[in-house]
């Protein structure tokens, strides 16, 4: 099924960070996020991606038609079951990933949470990741959520929470394999709709240790509530976002591999605006402008849209 556009999307609204984290160098926040993948994978861990994905729900904002926005069925919605959705595009036919579960929330203790999957893939470790002791190859694991739309809520508290590391989420694979995922992942990400539109404020968590995370949010406009408000050494802004678009798993994957094969901020970026274009059938050209971090020049500067400016500004913690 193919969607094309934005039809729905997020903002994340997150309350003001230290002043210290806003002070510090980004790129020392990249260099702690490379040192703990590189020690973990010298330690023999894989590099485990967390994604929250709150099912779009035409009782909260109008997804399409009925199937696409029934939040309660994962199959077909928007930000799942279509070519572009989490499962669609992972699991598509030569993607390179390999599904290795797929259960439901009973599973694993989240009524809330209506589809698991698990996909990993084999990854050659760059050269820098290797002078730091990681082997020359290692597993990468995307663990995605599928959250009951009408519950939104709870899937962005949780995305707050494993960002902040406020407690891991052990998967336990059929092989026997245990994915140390939620908290403990090196990487947490968001993908869906836009619910920080319709709330005057949000309880942020503040981090639970000095881990690094990798940060990334698809959605909306995602930038004006974060660059200033929640990165630092231990949210990392790997992509966000500076323009209306498709909560898209496409891009998330660019950006997924861009960081796994040790690329940069620019990389990163680069990746995730790709991978937008490609879902898309779009140019490079055409969309690259609305992925945004540290290597991007505006990053730190209002985005384009004064009232969502204002509403970032106007939230409360």
């Amino acid at each position: 099924m193919r969607i094309l556009g934005a039809i729905a999307c997020l903002l994340l609204a997150i309350p003001a960070a230290h002043a210290d984290d806003r002070a510090a160098d980004p790129q020392a926040w990249r260099v702690g996020l490379d040192d703990r993948i590189a020690a973990d994978l010298a330690a023999g861990r894989p590099l485990v991606v967390q994604v929250h994905v709150p099912l779009c729900d035409n009782d909260i904002i109008a997804c399409g038609n009925a199937r696409l926005g029934d939040g309660e069925s994962p199959d077909d919605n928007l930000y799942w079951g279509t070519t572009e959705g989490t499962r669609g595009w992972f699991g598509r036919r030569g993607g390179g990933w390999t599904q290795v579960l797929h259960t439901d929330g009973a599973a694993i203790d989240e009524p809330d949470v209506l589809d698991v999957r698990v996909w990993t893939r084999r990854i050659a470790t760059p050269r820098a990741w290797r002078d730091r002791g990681a082997p020359a190859r290692y597993r990468l694991y995307v663990v995605a959520f599928a959250w009951r739309g009408e519950r939104i809520d709870a899937a962005l508290a949780r995305y707050a929470a494993d960002l902040s590391g406020a407690a891991g989420h052990a998967i336990a694979l059929p092989d026997g394999t245990a994915i140390a995922a939620g908290g403990d992942a090196q990487v947490v990400a968001y993908v869906g709709h836009n619910r920080f539109m319709d709330l005057d404020h949000f309880a942020w968590p503040a981090p639970a240790d000095a881990q690094p995370r990798g940060a990334i949010a698809i959605a909306c406009h995602t930038a004006v509530y974060l660059q200033d408000r929640a990165v630092g050494p231990t949210r990392v802004p790997l992509l966000f976002t500076r323009d209306y678009l498709l909560a898209s798993s496409a891009a998330l994957e660019g950006a997924i591999l861009a960081l796994a094969q040790g690329g940069d901020y620019a990389a990163i970026r680069r990746g995730g605006a790709q991978g937008y274009a490609t879902g898309g059938h779009k140019t490079l050209r055409h969309v690259f402008g609305a992925f945004t971090n540290p290597a991007d020049p505006r990053w730190g500067t209002p985005g384009y849209d004064a009232a969502i400016n204002a509403h970032a500004r106007g939230l409360a913690p």
